[in-house]
């Protein structure tokens, strides 16, 4: 009996809550899809890199699990408070309330599970489209096809076991603590006034105010690359994620009654159109939701955000290749210099024709006029370079070669480390080889992170004062007309393991394959981490805002058949449905629109002060605003998507017949 009353009811609500189930199974078949391309042995053969995505991967299903489990436990309740006076009169009618609870158990697992078999036809699918973009991403011609296998299914069935054992589990718990009278009841109890005293919430918003405006300021105020350094700034940058959740839910609990507190002061305002039946309308409902508001913010701020992540870490994609590998083949040595490279040259030759080769030596000039600046630790010396040798680097790059008199000197630092020297006064001069040489300029385009082994800085000379200096590093550079390729650098790590595993005094062994570099491997890297960064941040902003688009859209349906009576009285009135129509659009906007607002505020200002670290490595300085709005394109996108859906699931709802 029970089991064919779960059945009906769960076609009955079904209508109601196609948004919520659509959201659940597209949510589990990302999730199946992830956990496909995860565990696929022909992805993780594309790059080698690709192993860390199982271990990332697993990280952010946690997150997405917890999403997921929020807005099932938040439908679920919500559901529940809906049909509770239907519960309170079956218990009337004699079913025991074990019976009923058991009834609520079964149309919720009937709804998941109906969801999970869905979602695992659909999660293949989108495996499929997912391993399409990370193969395009990674610049390879291949299409990798993904098998479906038991352990992506299995591990999907737990992720559904324990997000709805925990659900009804809590459901269960508030099940067991009502009487008859809370079931009749229990939808209106919370139809209240939240503040009662208007000096009480003006002081929350205001408190709640200042803590948001100044968690951003003091975010701002530590996003620099002197404080980046400095280890209290994630100490300082956790203390104003604090201050900003505590703004966002204290924001939202008082913006229903400020909005409604304006409106009512203005006569002319309240009785204009349609203001006052959607102030009131709105009120009622945020006065029962403040904290689901506050939650839905968040929800947002963190989809933005993953948005724009996503965006500037596609937009720091070539500055990190040119930082790490700005030429086919480099090999350095600094423990034992020496002169001939020819064995290196003999493997590159193999497979690849070498158009020019560089070598070039890194000098040590003792007296660190300028490393003491940079803080650089065992290290004694400042790197020095011949203009010769810089200008020829240079010029395989295609780039402007640089003039010094003999009373000059020239420095090339990387672009993130520039503030500790730019317009030093103390550096204008320094003593080179009993002589003052004068700064020239200052150069962050033509630095890479090998250029010398401290990484930091380079101070480039004219040719003769380098004479008499000791040699610390000796590099060969390789120019090659085929592009090179990752099988390039396994290929010099095998053939060549004999000068690159170095061995002690005392028979101890250490791998030095760092000091060789090869493009191909550093592009192939790189596009890996692309495709893993921006696939996962995708894949938690959909689930995000599908989330809160879902939250908000089984709300308001649910609420134009419960208040259908309202639109029907407007009729009554003399309302058309051409303006009973615009004043639901309107009341969606403000229900959609309210969550919205502060996240995008917080989230623009959080990129703005991320661009004082990035900008020197992105393309220009303002490119970050066009992350920005193509991060709120995507987000609208899907977010209007759900709009639309809700505002045609309401017109029919409240057309239908009682």
């Amino acid at each position: 009996m029970l089991g064919k009353l779960a059945v009906r009811n769960t076609k009955r609500n079904l209508k109601d809550y196609l948004i919520y189930l659509i959201t659940i199974t597209i949510s589990f078949s990302l999730i199946l899809a992830f956990n496909l391309i995860a565990s696929s042995d022909e992805v993780v053969k594309l790059s080698s890199g690709m192993d860390s995505f199982k271990n990332v991967l697993t990280f952010v299903n946690i997150i997405i699990v917890f999403v997921v489990c929020f807005l099932i436990n938040y439908t679920t309740r919500f559901m529940f408070e809906k049909r509770s006076k239907e519960f309170g009169t079956y218990m009337l009618l004699g079913i025991k309330k074990k019976e009923v609870a058991r009834l609520l158990v079964m149309e919720n697992i009937l709804l998941g599970f109906l969801a999970l078999i869905l979602a695992i036809p659909l999660g293949f699918l989108f495996s499929q489209f997912v391993s399409l973009v990370i193969v395009k991403l990674l610049g390879i011609p291949e299409v990798i096809f993904i098998s479906l296998n038991l352990i992506s299914v299995g591990l999907l069935v737990i992720y559904f076991l324990a997000i709805y054992v925990l659900v009804l589990l809590n459901l269960l718990r508030r099940i067991r603590k009502m009487t008859v009278h809370d079931f009749l009841y229990f939808d209106k109890q919370n139809e209240k006034k939240m503040f009662r005293n208007n000096k009480k919430r003006n002081i929350i918003f205001m408190v709640s105010a200042v803590l948001g405006v100044s968690s951003l300021l003091l975010w701002n105020s530590r996003c620099s690359f002197e404080n980046f350094s400095d280890e209290s700034t994630m100490t300082y940058l956790m203390i104003c994620v604090i201050m900003l959740i505590i703004s966002i839910y204290g924001i939202s609990a008082t913006c229903a009654d400020m909005l409604l507190s304006i409106l009512l002061k203005s006569k002319k305002m309240k009785y204009q159109n349609d203001n006052l039946f959607v102030t009131r309308t709105f009120a009622s409902k945020a006065r029962t939701m403040s904290f689901t508001f506050g939650t839905l913010s968040m929800l947002i701020l963190l989809s933005l955000l993953c948005l724009n992540f996503s965006s500037i870490y596609k937009g720091l994609y070539q500055t990190s290749i040119e930082l790490t590998s700005p030429y086919d083949v480099e090999v350095f040595d600094w423990t034992q210099p020496f002169d001939d490279y020819k064995e290196y040259l003999d493997v590159i030759d193999e497979d690849y024709t070498i158009k020019e080769t560089i070598e070039y030596n890194v000098y040590k000039e003792p007296k660190h006029q300028i490393q003491d600046y940079y803080n650089v630790q065992f290290y004694d010396y400042d790197p020095v370079m011949k203009l010769s040798d810089y200008n020829r680097l240079l010029k395989l790059r295609n780039m402007n070669t640089v003039e010094l008199t003999e009373d000059e000197y020239f420095l090339v630092t990387d672009s993130q480390l520039l503030y500790k020297v730019e317009d030093n006064a103390d550096m204008q001069t320094i003593q080179f080889a009993n002589n003052e040489l004068r700064l020239k300029g200052i150069d962050t385009k033509s630095f890479w992170y090998s250029m010398n082994n401290t990484g930091r800085f380079t101070v480039i000379v004219p040719d003769e004062y380098v004479q008499g200096l000791e040699i610390s590093e000796e590099h060969l550079i390789v120019d090659t007309k085929e592009e090179t390729t990752a099988k390039l650098e396994e290929k010099i790590d095998t053939e060549l393991k004999h000068l690159l595993v170095v061995e002690d005094e005392d028979g101890t062994t250490h791998n030095e394959y760092y000091r060789v570099s090869v493009r191909g491997t550093v592009i192939e890297e790189q596009n890996t981490m692309t495709a893993i960064m921006a696939s996962i941040c995708l894949y938690i902003a959909f689930i995000l805002i599908s989330a809160v688009g879902t939250i908000l859209a089984v709300q308001s349906l649910s609420d134009a058949t419960k208040y259908k009576y309202r639109y029907q009285t407007l009729r009554r009135l003399g309302v058309n449905d051409k303006s009973l129509f615009k004043t639901i659009k309107k009341q969606l906007l403000i229900l959609f629109g309210i969550p919205v607002v502060y996240s995008v505020i917080a989230s623009f200002c959080m990129l703005a002060s991320l661009n004082n670290v990035y900008n020197v490595l992105l393309a220009n300085e303002f490119i970050y605003l066009f992350y920005f709005a193509g991060g709120l394109a995507i987000f609208f996108f899907i977010y209007g998507i759900y709009w639309i859906a809700t505002y045609i699931g309401f017109k029919r709802n409240i057309n239908e017949e009682s």
